[in-house]
């Protein structure tokens, strides 16, 4: 059966309306995705920062190893310098040998210093590391908690999806498929918004203000009347009167 005008209009007024359904649903569910996307990102980032602090970590245990093994070198030189000095018998010799005893109880000093300073550095560092690791794993779980959480409103959002795609296509199918296409690529162009009432003598799509024939073929809804400005279809608004008189 042939559609006149109005009920044509009827018709792309609910597939419209589906669009926007379809439309509300993706954003909704885009949001979703930006913020699991985002949580991923922070949990990433907290995931390099603890292998830094880790490998920095690595690196101040592996000095530590070196000072302490500088310092126990260090102390062997003295104990084999007392040793020395018990069976010096000359005295520029006796001299020699204090002067290396001194500069190595010197050197213990500075070595057990750099140890001791090391390990202070260590603790805090390892101290720093346990509550980072602590917050990645809440992070990590709550990540975890939010991929569960999004699949599902995913799964479910795609049936939405999929049932107004039915309903859509039940729409369409009882409208010319050259309607369908140029409404189709109206809306592309104007933000999902191809078919917009006048009020008040004006397009709501674009607020031109139409020509008085142009206001009359839309009352008469003897024919299909696109907006000469946005090329939206244009139909009477019940509740405000398309001439800002009597309602359509």
């Amino acid at each position: 059966m042939t559609m006149n005008p109005i009920e044509t209009l009827d018709v792309l007024r609910k597939l419209q309306s589906l669009d926007d359904e379809v439309r509300d649903i993706t954003e909704r569910r885009d949001q979703i995705v930006g913020k699991l996307t985002q949580l991923k990102r922070v949990l990433e980032a907290f995931d390099a920062s603890l292998a830094d602090k880790r490998a920095k970590l690595a690196e101040a245990e592996l000095w530590h190893r070196q000072k302490s093994g500088e310092l126990e070198s260090a102390r062997e030189k003295l104990t084999k310098g007392k040793a020395k000095l018990t069976s010096v018998t000359r005295s520029r010799e006796y001299v020699a040998v204090n002067k290396e005893l001194e500069n190595a109880r010197k050197e213990i000093v500075q070595r057990e210093d750099d140890v001791a300073k090391l390990l202070v550095a260590i603790d805090e560092f390892r101290a720093v590391i346990a509550k980072d690791e602590d917050k990645t794993r809440d992070l990590r779980s709550e990540a975890e908690q939010a991929q569960r959480e999004t699949e599902q409103n995913l799964a479910v959002m795609q049936v939405k999806i999929d049932a107004v795609a039915t309903r859509r296509l039940a729409v369409t199918s009882t409208v010319e498929r050259a309607i369908v296409a140029r409404f189709e690529k109206i809306a592309k162009a104007r933000a999902g918004r191809a078919v917009v009432p006048v009020v008040d003598a004006c397009c709501k799509g674009c607020n031109i203000h139409l020509q008085p024939q142009i206001i009359e073929q839309i009352l008469r809804g003897s024919s299909l009347v696109a907006c000469p400005h946005c090329q939206r279809y244009l139909y009477a608004d019940s509740a405000h009167a398309a001439t800002g008189g009597v309602a359509a």
